[in-house]
């Protein structure tokens, strides 16, 4: 019996865990900001096939700064403070990186690596799945905790 409660209890927490993850999700598209960062931390949703099948449309990723980003790594860069471009670092050339999209054919400018704004750490298929369905998620742990 204890056994069982401490797992619907570490279900609970997950899914409220989501939620408050999906709502920050939400927040960081609706605000005008290019990029929101707690702790180090910023949660994005990929727009593009270029790093497809590693990244796919309407992944949710999640970046961390680092203080070193090496070849291999797929970072988030920012271009001219303006839009995000998400590729894996392919050649590091002092303080720039080239990147390229896993699908695309050709390389990107060389990126200065002060326009790093993190490498993706995390690829939730659960976060997407919650967030397409946010209200259901919302509703399910709604009903969840009526019936408990």
């Amino acid at each position: 019996m204890m056994h069982n409660m401490k797992s619907i209890i570490k279900f609970i927490v997950a899914v409220i865990l989501s939620i408050l993850l999906t709502l920050f999700i939400y927040h960081q598209m609706m605000t005008s900001k290019l990029l929101t960062k707690i702790g180090g931390f910023s949660v994005l949703i990929v727009n593009s096939g270029s790093m497809e099948p590693e990244l796919k449309i309407g992944d949710i990723i999640l970046i961390k700064e680092c203080k070193e980003y090496k070849a291999g790594d797929i970072v988030t860069y920012n271009v001219d403070n303006s839009y995000l471009i998400t590729h894996r670092i392919i050649k590091e050339e002092g303080n720039y990186v080239i990147t390229k999209g896993d699908s695309n054919n050709t390389t990107d400018e060389k990126v200065n690596k002060n326009n790093i704004e993190g490498k993706v750490i995390f690829n939730s298929k659960l976060l997407k799945l919650i967030y397409d369905h946010w209200v259901v998620a919302v509703l399910v742990i709604f009903l969840i905790l009526i019936l408990l």
